[in-house]
């Protein structure tokens, strides 16, 4: 009998301004929540990318680019092997080679 008891008893609907009211506010924090993820997790991503890429020189490459930049600028003599013989090369400033080679194009 309790059954019919409880089914007699009408539940009314809830009211609309505290369902709208409910509702907004929840999709409200949901957006702010989103954002506030995406920034978070961009922010890390910037972060990492500036301390692996950026500020991580690598010393191999640093010092054979300026040891190779100190060589164009200076004359010099250098060996090369070509077809298994052993050819005397010389090796000119960079700017003075492209002076040469517009002398050569006109």
């Amino acid at each position: 009998m309790s059954s019919q008891a409880t089914s007699s008893e009408q539940i009314d609907d809830p009211e609309m301004g505290s369902t709208w009211f409910y509702s907004l506010a929840g999709i409200i924090f949901f957006v702010v929540f989103c954002l506030a993820v995406c920034v978070m997790f961009f922010g890390v991503q910037r972060d990492f990318e500036q301390v692996r890429v950026i500020d991580e020189l690598p010393a191999f490459s640093t010092n054979l680019r300026h040891e190779q930049q100190g060589l164009l600028g200076q004359y010099g003599r250098y060996e090369e092997e070509v077809d298994d013989k052993q050819v005397e090369r010389l090796r000119i400033p960079i700017t003075h080679a492209m002076e040469l080679i517009t002398k050569q194009g006109n």
